[in-house]
């Protein structure tokens, strides 16, 4: 839609010097996608709009690590061209009331004038300075996610910033960073795949082995 390349040559160049440096923008999808990379992280923006009509869908922001991925895609297939987060800003979602009036007040703009555009353009830089730019500075590296994420909280926390294979991703970085939880970690989760496959063992079978895979590989070539 014209109404969404509209919004993306607009938001680039305010993005970039924000140091969001790379853009691309999909006609088939109406998905905006801002990011950049260095050697230890990969952070991305997405905002999602209506291809059928002029509308806020969705924006959010996740950052991903290539030393995990490296390893997390020895032992499970990944979607090829897919970007794969390691963690997201579940600390803008918890507070649900609020995240819930941000994305009504996002929805309801009309965006029917140039003058609706401007308006919903500075709403999203907003939000973007106040919510997501602080996420991507939280977390400069995987490191900093063993520290703020797997050093504190419980573990039933973790996926709540973890998006999918949740498991997998948290015994890598605990290993690679020498959490003090990591065998206490490893152990709970082995017994709770024990519980499921009792349950349901062609559901859960494969997952386990995965697992089994994995918590090897780190215990024989992961040396702190």
């Amino acid at each position: 839609m014209k109404f969404n390349k509209q919004i993306f040559n607009s938001l680039t160049p305010i993005l970039k010097n924000r140091g969001l440096t790379e853009a691309t923008y999909s006609d088939h999808s109406g998905g905006l996608d801002f990011y950049k990379s260095n050697k230890y992280s990969d952070y991305r923006l997405t905002l999602d709009l209506g291809i059928v009509k002029k509308g806020f869908v969705n924006i959010y922001g996740r950052i991903s690590f290539p030393n995990v991925i490296d390893i997390l895609s020895k032992f499970i297939e990944l979607k090829p061209n897919i970007y794969e987060p390691v963690v997201v800003n579940y600390d803008l979602y918890k507070n649900k009331e609020n995240w819930a009036k941000i994305f009504k007040d996002f929805g309801a703009l009309p965006l029917k004038t140039d003058l609706d555009i401007k308006e919903f353009k500075n709403e999203i830089i907003s939000h973007i300075d106040s919510y997501i730019l602080p996420f991507f500075e939280k977390f400069p590296d995987a490191k900093s996610v063993n520290d703020e994420i797997f050093e504190k909280l419980d573990f039933e926390e973790f996926p709540n910033y973890i998006p999918g294979n949740c498991t997998l991703k948290a015994l890598i970085i605990m290993k690679i960073y020498n959490n003090s939880r990591y065998e206490k970690y490893k152990n709970k989760k082995d017994e709770e795949y024990k519980f499921y496959i009792n349950q349901n063992p062609s559901m859960w079978q494969s997952s386990y082995d995965s697992f089994i895979a994995l918590a090897s590989y780190l215990d024989e070539k992961i040396i702190k």
